[in-house]
């Protein structure tokens, strides 16, 4: 499902811009990649601070506990408990909504020129991982809102800084599976990329010689999406 509040045109193009090993995988093994939320290298992942931390100490009633000779759990240290979990519990896979490709989601994301951004539809995307929700995330300060927040609530919010993402999230809690494991680094979701993918586009400083290796691995790997692999928008020269 789409977050509610999130004001997406389901016919919108979403990037995921990929290093060409990660590439590979997608294709090689016809899934998604889910990081676990504490590992996807911003600490700032699911916080907890500023007035939305102070609203919980405030009005979050003291936890109860069965017998009288242990000490009651107070907001704050129930809070500090809790975001570590939910950081654990919480996997993310992210997509950036954009209707073009963005010159510094190339260079942060693929870190050479060998690399490769896979473009579909919200809509398709989606579709293709049924009820597993699929959110927009709001860039604020950190805690700036004041209220007692859920687990979505803090995986879709990121810092200011981070908005030229404009990102949208597959987020997968283990919250009610019964065998989940905090220790695992992340899930991998089935999904075929000749399904669902609509072009790949190739790094535009990238040489033709991985052009060609990028078109020898979709050959082989996914057939069907022969025809829709080519150089990026910004690998197009002026007129003059």
């Amino acid at each position: 499902m789409i977050a509610g509040n999130a004001q997406l045109v389901k016919g919108e193009k979403v990037w995921r811009y990929l290093k060409f090993s990660r590439f590979v995988w997608l294709l090689q093994n016809k899934q998604l990649w889910l990081s676990r939320a504490d590992l996807l290298g911003d600490p700032w992942e699911v916080s907890l601070a500023g007035d939305q931390l102070r609203h919980v100490i405030k009005y979050a009633p003291i936890t109860p506990v069965s017998s009288s000779n242990v000490k009651r759990e107070t907001a704050m240290e129930r809070a500090k408990r809790i975001i570590p979990l939910w950081r654990q519990e919480l996997f993310v896979n992210c997509w950036s909504n954009s209707d073009h490709e963005s010159h510094a989601l190339w260079r942060v994301y693929c870190g050479s020129p060998e690399g490769v951004a896979v473009q579909t539809t919200l809509a398709k995307l989606q579709a293709s991982v049924g009820q597993i929700p699929v959110l927009k995330v709001s860039y604020e300060i950190p805690g700036s809102r004041k209220q007692t927040p859920t687990r979505i609530d803090l995986v879709t919010k990121k810092r200011p800084m981070f908005a030229y993402e404009q990102e949208v999230r597959i987020v997968l809690s283990t919250e009610n599976e019964a065998d989940a494991d905090p220790k695992v680094p992340g899930k991998a979701l089935d999904w075929n990329p000749e399904d669902n993918v609509e072009s790949i586009r190739v790094h535009p400083e990238a040489d033709a010689a991985f052009m060609e290796t990028v078109k020898a691995v979709v050959r082989d790997y996914a057939p069907a999406l022969k025809d829709s692999v080519a150089w990026s928008d910004m690998n197009a020269n002026p007129p003059f």
